[in-house]
């Protein structure tokens, strides 16, 4: 496929909708679907109609909305077939993340079916010790925490990263926003 217009994306979701095995999609797909989005974006501002801004801005939403279909459907087709090695990288990128989920959800139900209590202190365990940046958008005193460590004192716009259970509470109270990082993306 040469069209990079929403037309292209279009073709190329049918077509993967229409068959049991993954289609072929080109190396530069999703990056050529990008440039032409850019290009529609760029295309908006003061010099264009408001109309005509409008027909760009749902031109934009619909290459969002079936973006996401193409990669969700060719997402479950790669799993189910055990084929994520015959997705493009950037595919691949995005199945990494839910191929972990899904092995701690299996080890999770495992233990808890098995009766693996040590399995769960683990996960419990693990996840207190997972720390989370967070900005402040208020002052905040000196905290000590369930690990009795002195956290702080922070003030407005001061980064931080702490234990996730400490941040759930700042965030809770309106005392902070977790900041996503480069990891997370």
């Amino acid at each position: 496929m040469t069209d990079t217009t929403l037309e292209g994306l279009k073709r190329q979701l049918d077509l993967e909708g229409e068959s049991n095995q993954l289609s072929s999609i080109p190396g530069d797909f999703y990056h050529r679907i990008s440039a032409y989005a850019q290009k529609l974006r760029r295309s908006t501002g003061a010099g264009g109609s408001e109309s005509a801004n409008r027909l760009i801005f749902i031109q934009v939403r619909l290459i969002e909305t079936m973006g996401r279909q193409l990669l969700e459907l060719r997402a479950r087709k790669a799993a189910d077939q055990n084929a994520v090695s015959q997705l493009l990288a950037e595919e691949r990128y995005l199945c990494s993340a839910q191929t972990k989920s899904k092995r701690r959800l299996d080890a999770f139900v495992d233990a808890l079916a098995s009766g693996k209590p040590s399995f769960i202190d683990f996960a419990q365990m693990s996840e207190n010790r997972r720390s989370v940046t967070i900005k402040f958008v208020k002052h905040v005193n000196e905290l000590v925490g369930m690990d009795m460590k002195r956290y702080g004192p922070f003030e407005v716009d001061d980064l931080a990263s702490i234990p996730v259970a400490h941040a759930n509470v700042l965030i809770a109270a309106g005392d902070a926003v977790e900041v996503v990082t480069r990891e997370e993306t």
